[in-house]
């Protein structure tokens, strides 16, 4: 039951990141889109059918070429990640808790745990590794500048969601951890190490997600150059808006009349027709004209 419950998790999230990194390419309010999708989970459908509705609605920027591929990488590599992290969190958090109390953990319950956390962890390592070295191979292999801004900046947002996600679960699980700690170390009533001692599980692999990413993948020579060619790169023109008009303001000039119109029009006295200025007979009538 463990291993159906994370993997219907698993499949909720990816939807959730495929319309987060979806509405980050499009430049569209891409957290907001995201917890839409965690805050109505008993909706699920209604946020991912509003967002398909409004997605290509107003303006945004021009979405660069390789956009489904790009996406694909980034979306499956996060939820591998993910994986990874629930396995070795409820890995540590049930053999904490088994240490401390068999009671609190029978056989049949953490060998059921067992087998779900680890199932996620080879499952998740192996997805998440798999598409991130892709995702930061084909990064350093594109040679077209819009594309690469684009697929950079995905790259640098899968790496701020994970920073940020990271954070809130240690910070958490860390609250959680010292409360209980504290409250057990002055004998608050009713609190045991069972309840608080587990949250040392999805706090160590937090951390453990935050310095992995932060010295191997964010600081280091490699993501510097290709920052430095992202910011050399104009950002790509908007779409689904007219520009404003520009109201110019023109000056008249006014010219002088051509040189035919400034002389005076001389007509025939006895057809009416219109003649030249030279002209000495009518060329209607053949009447000889008369002289100004």
């Amino acid at each position: 039951m463990a291993a159906i419950g994370i993997g219907f998790f698993i499949l909720w999230l990816a939807l959730a990141m495929w319309v987060y990194f979806d509405a980050t390419d499009r430049g569209k309010a891409s957290i907001g889109w995201a917890l839409a999708m965690f805050l109505a989970g008993w909706l699920l459908v209604a946020p991912l059918i509003l967002y398909l509705i409004f997605r290509d609605v107003g303006a945004r920027p021009a979405v660069a070429p390789g956009a489904g591929r790009r996406q694909y990488l980034y979306i499956v590599g996060f939820v591998g990640f993910a994986t990874l992290v629930i396995g070795l969190s409820l890995l540590i958090s049930t053999t904490i808790a088994r240490i401390i109390s068999e009671e609190a953990v029978g056989d049949e319950g953490y060998r059921e745990a067992l087998a779900a956390s680890v199932a996620a962890i080879i499952i998740g390592a192996a997805i998440w590794i798999y598409h991130w070295l892709r995702a930061e191979g084909r990064l350093r292999s594109i040679t077209e500048d819009e594309e690469f801004r684009a697929t950079f900046f995905l790259h640098r947002a899968y790496l701020y969601t994970l920073f940020a996600v990271s954070w809130i679960i240690a910070f958490l699980s860390g609250m959680w951890f010292l409360g209980g700690g504290l409250a057990n170390a002055f004998g608050v009533e009713h609190v045991e190490p069972v309840g608080w001692l587990p949250a040392l599980g999805p706090l160590v692999v937090a951390l453990l997600a935050v310095g992995t990413h932060y010295l191997f993948s964010f600081e280091t020579a490699s993501y510097k150059q290709l920052l430095s060619r992202f910011e050399a790169i104009p950002p790509p023109p908007l779409i689904g808006a007219s520009a404003p008009a520009e109201v110019r303001a023109t000056t008249v000039v006014p010219t002088a009349p051509p040189a035919a119109e400034r002389t005076e029009r001389r007509f025939c006295s006895h057809c009416g027709a219109r003649v030249g200025g030279d002209d000495a007979f009518c060329s209607s009538c053949g009447e000889r004209l008369r002289s100004a």
